[in-house]
């Protein structure tokens, strides 16, 4: 917190239009009014930051990023969520918010085409904390959920989840 306290003050300017990003975002309570988070957009709620703020802009709405605005993320890695989940994520939550008008085609050609990219050329080289072969398996049964006309983000929560162990001991 004292890189917080010390940090230079900026001049006062804003950036606008300006896409905010979740853990740096803030916004007052009556810009927001009966808008609320997308509860389609499950688990860690991958891209539910941009969701959110499309649809503020839409309902009139202005986005601004102030260079005096200062924060410390106080997040963790270990509250993220398996990266099949996530994989599955990066391809079907941004064809769903195409679908609903907060995300353009151009944006969710190339958030879905960079995210399989990095994730399959990296599978064979994973980085230490980075799960990037349960990221590509996401991504294609995604892909695969997708050609079969299902565009349900909120299907993250469901898959991939080990068959609960009943008291006694017997699959549930």
């Amino acid at each position: 917190m004292t890189a917080v306290a010390n940090a230079p003050r900026g001049v006062g300017s804003w950036q606008e239009p300006f896409s905010p990003y979740g853990c740096n975002m803030a916004f007052r309570i009556s810009a927001i009014g009966p808008l609320r988070f997308d509860e389609r957009l499950v688990l860690y709620g991958w891209l539910e930051d941009r969701d959110f703020a499309a649809a503020l802009s839409k309902a009139g709405g202005r986005l601004v990023k102030s260079d005096d605005a200062i924060g410390a993320h106080m997040g963790v890695k270990s509250g993220r969520v398996s990266g099949r989940r996530l994989g599955y994520s990066q391809v079907v939550n941004p064809l769903y918010m195409l679908s609903k008008g907060t995300m353009k085609p151009r944006e969710v050609i190339t958030h879905v085409a960079c995210n399989m990219a990095i994730n399959l050329v990296r599978a064979a080289r994973p980085e230490p904390f980075i799960d990037r072969r349960g990221r590509a398996v996401g991504n294609l049964v995604a892909i695969m959920d997708i050609v079969r006309g299902r565009l349900q983000p909120e299907r993250a929560a469901f898959l991939f989840v080990n068959k609960p162990v009943l008291q006694s001991g017997v699959n549930a």
